[in-house]
């Protein structure tokens, strides 16, 4: 419902499909990772990435990845900054290794779809997901 505050379920939602069958595991958290930490925890994985609008300097459909603290501690990532902190803390107190993934979003006012920049990020992002879990080389 914030434009492209919607990137990240936008991605989930296009590769939960080919994820199946495969040692990838995809949740959508929408805007409460921390209710998902537990599971998260518990889960035999050693990385976990977060797909996140990032409020960070850049033009919009920018991608950014690294580690969740690093982000952190620069003063500006995800659009969910005190949930992502918390949910990241957490699971690294687990054990994890946790990144972002985010896309640099042009408008987070009310409304439904992707603009456009952030789209052509996002479905970027789709279709290397996409190759690495099919193992299709490029």
């Amino acid at each position: 419902m914030r434009r492209d505050d919607g990137v990240g379920p936008w991605i989930v939602g296009a590769v939960q499909a080919a994820a199946s069958g495969t040692n990838l595991r995809i949740i959508d958290a929408q805007d409460v990772p921390e209710n998902f930490v537990h599971v998260i925890a518990r889960a035999d994985c050693r990385n976990v990435v977060f797909v996140d609008a990032v409020a960070a300097e850049g033009t919009p459909g920018l991608i950014l990845f690294g580690s969740l603290a690093d982000f952190a501690e620069a003063g500006s990532f995800s659009t969910h900054k005190l949930a992502l902190s918390f949910s990241g803390r957490f699971l690294e107190a687990a054990g994890k290794r946790v990144f972002l993934l985010g896309i640099v979003p042009a408008d987070l006012e009310f409304g439904v779809g992707l603009t456009a920049e952030v789209e052509r990020a996002a479905a970027s992002l789709r279709d290397l997901i996409l190759r690495a879990t099919t193992g299709t080389p490029h």
